[in-house]
């Protein structure tokens, strides 16, 4: 059955109509003996993704998937003291009852949507209550350290319902470039496996609260990638994605460029199957942009995360550092999710509000190396608090501190050349019979908690020694690892160029989109650790289309 898109108009009457109800619970919702709630908020999500598959030529999926969803918020208590612990950084229970009702529908009678908000609301408000006592009761044994803090901001009613029409998908179209792009893999041998994935994902958000707010954001994103996975004489199995991720379809490549791209990505593959492998190596090393970015949002980003200071659970690296330098001088990081574009490329990181309904705002972190602050939500972390708007949640989870935009800025950046003589004095200082440039790195992990090591990874798809001479040799099978304070302060020179990663970003908030701009990075001292390693036995027969190895050598 298909659905209709979502309108202007339609925005409106659902926001009238979760007005009603949320007035309706305000005015209510009591249970007898234990507080009322002192704030309500709704954040409906109406969220409407096509998504095409193809491999080898032929369509393995087709499908538009509409739904929406909602987080709501009942809070209980007062803003200078409620039910949410530590930020709610671990507020995200699958087994809490309100889980099963964040599902609303999205088609039909608006009674049925007041319906899913009423049965969402009242289970919220129940555990929010239940989550007070149990608040009060913990602090009978175990002191509350967050106790001076406010539990949360008050802020001035946002009404923005500005509207922007989502571009038009042409379906069919896409599929056709699916299959097409996808048929051409065939003419490669080596790559086992492949497919070429196109999908639009079009979610409006509608916010409203107890205070007044109302407000609109329509943010689409569309990606479009290639996946190929190589097996190697060895048993090597060696994965490559071309992916582009956007806000604006119009910067997704034509078919013949994604072609040469395939193609391009294919030579990568069959460098990197005869390329020896690197068991470790701790050195000099020049991060391009991409991992670079990498290691500061893994490095840095999320140890300074403001809610992460509220959690005793947490190692709170950072928390006090500022004022303090940190960073080469050379070195200045801020997070700006108002920023859209960023020299014509569109940033998927971006909105206008947060998920708390608070206008997004530049919070310079890192100023001339010195740390100024951190990403904040409207939950105190400091005695004069003020939400910089980087509250975010993507499901059911409680808005927690996150990055949208990342800007990583270098005074007196060098050029390609200078970085590469940068990194080459490096090794001749240290001696060192090489040194590492990470050309490409997609994904990564970290542990901010005080029970694990201080630690990050960064996956590397493309790294080659660099010899003292200058001469380069590709390398495969290690990841960069390392502590925080090591990595950062090991920074000796940063590139000119700067480029931008669009990517999804997981946390305990859920997967939300970023985007970092970076320049390269030359870092005295990087480790790396091998990969897991499980070679693959061959293949017993053929694949369909693959000519005898005895037809290829006559040929």
């Amino acid at each position: 059955m298909a659905h209709s898109t979502l309108s202007r108009a339609e925005t409106q009457r659902i926001i009238r109509a979760a007005v009603g109800e949320l007035d309706r619970a305000m005015g209510e919702m009591r249970i007898p003996g234990h507080p009322r709630p002192y704030y309500i908020s709704y954040l409906i999500r109406d969220e409407d993704t096509w998504r095409i598959q193809s491999k080898y030529g032929a369509r393995v999926l087709d499908t538009r998937d509409r739904k929406r969803n909602a987080w709501v918020d009942v809070r209980v208590g007062s803003y200078r003291n409620d039910h949410v612990r530590e930020g709610g950084l671990l507020d995200n229970d699958k087994d809490a009852e309100s889980y099963a009702y964040v599902e609303l529908p999205f088609a039909g009678h608006l009674d049925a949507l007041r319906h899913g908000l009423w049965r969402l609301t009242d289970a919220r408000y129940r555990e929010a209550v239940e989550s007070l006592l149990d608040k009060q009761s913990h602090e009978l044994t175990y002191r509350d350290t967050n106790r001076h803090l406010l539990a949360f901001e008050k802020r001035e009613a946002v009404v923005d319902r500005a509207w922007s029409d989502f571009p038009s998908v042409d379906r069919e179209a896409w599929g056709e470039f699916a299959d097409r792009t996808s048929s051409m893999v065939r003419r490669f041998p080596e790559i086992r496996d492949s497919h070429v994935e196109f999908e639009a994902h079009h979610a409006c958000r509608m916010q409203i609260d107890s205070c007044g707010a109302r407000i609109v954001q329509c943010l689409p994103i569309w990606s479009l990638e290639c996946y190929m996975w190589l097996l190697s004489p060895r048993g090597d199995g060696i994965p490559w994605t071309v992916r582009h991720m956007v806000t604006d379809p119009s910067e997704l490549p034509d078919e013949a460029t994604f072609r040469k791209q395939i193609r391009d990505a294919v030579e990568i593959l069959r460098g990197l199957s005869v390329a020896p492998t690197l068991r470790s190596f701790c050195g000099p090393a020049l991060l391009e942009p991409v991992p670079a970015g990498l290691l500061v949002h893994e490095a840095l980003g999320h140890r300074l995360e403001g809610t992460r200071l509220l959690s005793p659970g947490e190692g709170q690296t950072f928390r006090d550092a500022v004022g303090k330098k940190i960073l080469p001088g050379f070195l200045s990081i801020l997070d700006d999710p108002r920023r859209a574009t960023h020299e014509g490329r569109s940033l998927v990181g971006h909105y206008r509000y947060d998920d708390e309904g608070v206008h997004a705002a530049e919070a310079q972190l890192v100023h001339d190396g010195v740390l100024q602050g951190y990403l904040t939500t409207r939950t105190g972390i400091a005695a004069r608090h003020s939400s910089n708007g980087h509250a975010r949640t993507s499901y059911h989870q409680r808005p927690i501190s996150r990055m949208g935009v990342t800007l990583v800025e270098a005074q007196g950046g060098l050029d390609e050349r200078g970085l590469k003589q940068a990194l080459l004095d490096e090794i001749a200082r240290q001696k060192a019979p090489f040194g590492m440039r990470v050309i490409a790195a997609t994904g990564g992990e970290t542990a901010t908690d005080a029970y694990n090591f201080q630690a990050f990874l960064g996956e590397i798809n493309l790294a080659a020694k660099v010899y003292p001479d200058g001469r380069e040799e590709w390398v495969r099978g290690v990841d960069f690892v390392g502590t925080p304070l090591n990595a950062v302060r090991g920074i000796l020179a940063a590139g000119r160029r700067l480029e931008v990663d669009n990517a999804y970003c997981g946390a305990e908030s859920g997967y939300l989109p970023v985007s970092t701009i970076s320049p390269a990075l030359v870092i005295s001292e990087l480790e790396m650790q091998s990969k897991p390693d499980s070679p693959y036995t061959p293949y017993t027969y053929r694949m369909p289309w693959e000519k005898p190895k005895d037809a290829r050598r006559r040929r």
